[in-house]
């Protein structure tokens, strides 16, 4: 069992699911939260009500809103969303040493580094980074059923660490030694997602649905490539298992608003910011590095988001 005291940036569905999970292996975790009021109310109630209402949290879980005292631990779990990342770098680098180890598990691409992993590198180059992604939600981690990640470092210090933290709490790892293409497959499979959700809105057999799952692995495997990545790292929990996830569950955000463009409903990308899925938002970076040809269904979900094409032209060869 660890004793260690980590932390968990942020106090949402997917952060108060992964303080539960390192709770369960002995590990003491602070949880931090944008606001004093729910911080408050998990100190006082143990309760997350906003996202698990009714179910009491780990002891071994404490919140804070003082970010200064959440980022004074060795190891931190960046569960935000992407777009907020920048905002953490100047505290993360104020605080960053050669030990530290930052643990990523927002997906998406960043509008100037691209991956994840390239930002931190250029940012806060000091500290060991971790990529952690894979086919999770965040209710079933919350209450223990076994999960999958991809923990990806160059760091052998990082995921000998990150493996003791998790192991006992029905976690299963495997691993990479390349975090940027682990940062790449967690947005990737966003942007595929929408395809599946399109997909869905039109009601295709059985047979169409899995000729696009099969189409979507071969394109996501050329586009690491071209990319510069080992395209083996998309046989992974953060690489197929995340994909598919995404892609087949009702549940998914990203399935939900390709499943909302498969019907027809418009939708105006400069007036509802805040609506778009992660695979929306990735899109257009992610295609401002590749050709048409070596991501066809990517290119064809964009001209439906621009209102330059139909939904069944997903269909098209």
């Amino acid at each position: 069992m660890s004793c260690e005291r980590v932390t968990v940036l942020g106090g949402g569905s997917f952060g108060t699911g992964v303080a539960a999970a390192l709770a369960r292996s002995g590990t003491e975790v602070k949880l931090y939260c944008r606001s004093s009021e729910q911080a408050e109310e998990i100190e006082c109630t143990r309760v997350n009500s906003r996202y698990f209402p009714g179910h009491s949290l780990d002891p071994l879980i404490s919140a804070s809103h003082d970010l200064e005292d959440a980022l004074n631990t060795r190891v931190v779990f960046l569960a935000i969303p992407a777009r907020e990342v920048d905002n953490y770098i100047p505290y993360l680098q104020a605080r960053a040493s050669s030990e530290s180890i930052i643990v990523n598990l927002a997906k998406g691409l960043h509008p100037r580094h691209f991956t994840f992993y390239q930002l931190f590198k250029t940012t806060v180059p000091q500290a060991q980074y971790v990529a952690l992604k894979g086919p999770t939600f965040a209710r079933p981690i919350l209450l223990g059923e076994l999960s999958g990640f991809t923990c990806g470092t160059n760091s052998l210090t990082a995921r000998e660490h990150i493996s003791r933290l998790f192991r006992d709490s029905n976690i299963c790892l495997d691993y990479s030694d390349t975090p940027d293409a682990v940062d790449a497959l967690g947005a990737i499979k966003n942007t595929y997602a929408l395809v599946l959700g399109i997909a869905a809105a039109l009601g295709l057999s059985e047979n169409t649905v899995y000729l696009l799952v099969t189409r979507i692995l071969k394109e996501v495997s050329d586009l690491l490539s071209l990319l510069g990545h080992d395209p083996s790292a998309l046989f992974s929990y953060g690489g197929v298992g995340d994909l598919l996830l995404t892609g087949l569950c009702d549940t998914s955000r990203n399935r939900t608003f390709g499943f909302i463009l498969g019907r027809g409903i418009e939708v105006d990308l400069d007036r509802n910011r805040g609506f778009l899925s992660e695979g929306a938002r990735a899109i257009n970076i992610l295609l401002s590095r590749c050709e048409p040809e070596a991501a066809p269904l990517l290119f064809k979900v964009r001209d439906i988001l621009a209102g330059n094409a139909l939904p069944n032209s997903i269909l098209s060869d």
